[in-house]
């Protein structure tokens, strides 16, 4: 019997420990015998309700605070236009309220709850720990080469549903940067910070917590509730797909290094597409041009090269399973 076999079988509910023997389950949750998968659904719903509220909340706030002291912008146009104006005007209150709610309302809450409910060793638990650097560079280059899949996938939904191109640009607006220091400002916004709290609460936690009694399969599951997250219809199915290749990470490496890596790099790759330092000369927010069938099929065959080979690299953190069994 090989470590994959026994890793693909029923996990009993004690199986968070399997891989880190060490790990003290002495929270409150844990030494009543409860269920690890109605301790997730409630931390999902809870601190998603919290964190959508609270945030809709600070966005409006800070809204409220730009227009006090500089006014609403004036735009000329059509209803498109006046709309992609405020979305510019106020990208700024609105990255700042993401940036706060993100550190306020889904990491604090889900290291609190690890900590009252699954183990005062919350580092141990949600698996900061031990990231080979090997596993998060395949991890980063595997990321890379399916954001072509990914994009390929989203364009094509855009034409069958019709989408206007000035919509797709109101959107982006939000994730645009039209300068060195504001780059810098989305650098932190958009990619360290989702890389720090999303995965904490998602892998460390969420994913973490279902993974000791569904195995791999938490994988999938967590993967299509992190697209669900995001609240983007067209992009639904290629956040999806990236969730599960972020959750795919986490549960092979039994590291959150490596899921955290790729998350960065993957919004890292979304705002240096949208980076315009020169604001002299209009160009397009979005592009419309289709990428290559080809282009995309060789990066994704890469791609697949590079999650087998990440499979072979984290294949000994299975050993202590296949002992223990």
């Amino acid at each position: 019997m090989t470590a994959d076999d026994v890793d693909l079988q029923p996990q009993p509910s004690n199986a968070a420990v399997r891989d880190s023997p060490e790990l003290r389950l002495d929270g409150s949750w844990e030494t009543h015998g409860r269920s690890p998968n109605t301790a997730a659904v409630v931390a999902l719903l809870g601190i998603g309700a919290i964190f959508f509220n609270a945030e809709s909340i600070l966005a409006a706030v800070a809204i409220g605070i730009k227009i006090l002291f500089s006014g609403v912008p004036e735009a000329e146009g059509g209803v498109l236009d006046r709309l992609a104006a405020s979305m510019k005007f106020y990208g700024g209150p609105i990255r700042l309220a993401v940036l706060i709610s993100e550190f306020a309302f889904l990491l604090v809450p889900a290291l609190w709850l690890v900590k009252r409910w699954h183990s005062s060793d919350v580092r141990g638990y949600i698996r900061l720990k031990n990231g080979a650097i090997v596993e998060i560079l395949i991890a980063v280059l595997a990321t890379l080469a399916v954001i072509p899949t990914g994009e390929f996938i989203a364009d094509n939904l855009v034409k069958l549903m019709h989408i206007p191109a000035r919509l797709l640009e109101i959107n982006a607006e939000v994730f645009t940067s039209r300068s060195e220091l504001e780059f810098g400002w989305l650098i932190i916004v958009v990619c360290v910070t989702p890389a720090i709290c999303e995965e904490v609460f998602f892998r460390g936690f969420i994913q973490r917590t279902f993974e000791r009694t569904m195995g791999w399969k938490s994988v999938l599951l967590i993967g299509f509730l992190f697209g669900l997250f995001h609240f983007q219809p067209l992009g639904l199915i290629t956040l999806s797909i990236l969730g599960i290749l972020f959750g795919y990470f986490f549960y092979r490496s039994k590291s959150l290094y490596p899921s955290m890596a790729a998350h960065f790099t993957n919004n890292l790759v979304a705002i240096a597409v949208l980076y315009r330092p020169d604001r002299t000369v209009e160009t397009e927010m979005v592009s419309t041009q289709q990428l290559p069938i080809w282009l995309v099929g060789v990066t994704l065959l890469v791609g697949v090269g590079l999650l087998f080979l990440y499979q072979r690299v984290t294949v000994r953190h299975f050993s202590v399973t296949a002992q223990q069994v």
